[in-house]
């Protein structure tokens, strides 16, 4: 009789020492790394995934901040994303439960313990992970190097305590962090030195070839303008990158659209049967864009910078004539060497277009045949 009223009296006091644990009765801190970055997304799911502490991306701490033991402790995670919802869950099996004596702390570096103190454990922490569909296509699709899009993500954390089978929420807490598109994804870089070399290119020995910076393999778009044809350059750069591209409409001579291609690496070749389209002395302008997909799904466009270059007059025929009348073989021969560019022509302080040269250079032979006007170096 005397031992059943000490057994029940027994069973009250676990159960009451169980019912007074409570969130003040311990302390729970989460952070994330100091270098931690939304480039470090896929990395830290694959660490909770493997429970890999080798990177640290976020760290637990849970101290007891009471007089008494608080025992048989479980941690639980939960990722959410506001635009997947719940994306995995991580909870503690039995292996790895942990008691912690007063002022005894556990810290977590990811999903693996890297300080304990005063505190009394069973085996190592291993945890049962839930990912969901939502969560798995977000994971797959960081995999795949697709861009991170504006989200907020929070990482929830729970202590639960294990009392005569049954799981009390001790504390919790969480942390958040933002992801945003970066900006610097929808630029296309261009090859400076291929800008460089499209100047004065002389396109009655050589087609142009156009060149960016960008991934093999992807789909790139590359529109050619007339700026001399086109009424609205910019407007016609837009309404063509608007449009869905077709085979049959690369090009629009009235418009002013040279060529509108697509390319399956980050460089064009304007091919032999297209090379006569660029003529001597115009100016051209060209722009790439190429669709690319955020873990959303979602299509963005990134574009390069508008560019010009102007081709050159080939030095031959009638323009190599007019210039050795003008200026002599040898300062003619220099200027080719040089690689001189006929795009504009100034007399007597007025500036002539490149569609005046030769009819300027024919006025000015004729004058210095007739005596009327004199070069001086």
């Amino acid at each position: 009789m005397v031992n059943n009223i000490l057994n029940s009296i027994l069973v009250v006091l676990l159960l009451s020492v169980g019912a007074v644990a409570q969130s003040s009765d311990m302390e729970l801190d989460i952070r994330m790394d100091s270098g931690f970055s939304q480039q470090d997304l896929s990395e830290m799911f694959s660490a909770v995934i493997e429970q890999d502490d080798s990177a640290q991306f976020f760290q637990i701490t849970a101290e007891n901040m009471s007089s008494g033991i608080l025992r048989n402790n479980f941690v639980i995670l939960e990722v959410h994303s506001e635009v997947f919802g719940t994306v995995l869950t991580a909870e503690q099996s039995s292996s790895g439960v942990f008691s912690l004596n007063p002022g005894g702390q556990i810290t977590f570096s990811n999903l693996s313990i890297t300080e304990i103190s005063n505190l009394e454990i069973r085996g190592e922490p291993e945890f049962d992970l839930v990912i969901t569909s939502n969560g798995r296509k977000l994971i797959q699709n960081l995999r795949r190097g697709y861009l991170i899009a504006d989200d907020l993500f929070t990482i929830n954390v729970r202590i639960e305590q294990d009392i005569m089978d049954n799981r009390e929420i001790l504390t919790q807490e969480s942390t958040s962090f933002e992801t945003a598109l970066n900006e610097s994804e929808l630029v296309i870089e261009t090859d400076r030195e291929i800008v460089t070399e499209l100047m004065g290119l002389n396109v009655s020995n050589e087609a142009p070839e156009f060149s960016w910076t960008g991934e093999e393999n992807r789909s790139y778009r590359l529109v050619i303008v007339d700026t001399d044809r086109a009424q609205n350059t910019e407007a016609l750069f837009s309404e063509r990158f608007t449009r869905e591209h077709s085979e049959n409409d690369i090009r629009d001579e009235q418009a002013g659209v040279v060529l509108d291609v697509i390319a399956g690496q980050p460089s064009y070749q304007i091919p032999d049967r297209f090379a006569g389209l660029f003529e001597p002395g115009k100016t051209y302008a060209w722009q790439v864009q190429s669709s690319k997909q955020t873990v959303q799904d979602n299509f963005v466009q990134a574009y390069s910078d508008r560019l010009e270059f102007t081709t050159s007059f080939p030095i031959e025929g009638e323009i190599r004539e007019l210039l050795v009348n003008i200026f002599g073989e040898e300062r003619t021969n220099e200027f080719i060497e040089n690689g001189l560019l006929l795009d504009q022509i100034q007399v007597d302080g007025v500036t002539y277009s490149k569609e005046e040269v030769l009819s300027i250079l024919r006025e000015m032979a004729g004058k210095i045949e007739n005596n009327q006007l004199k070069v001086v170096s």
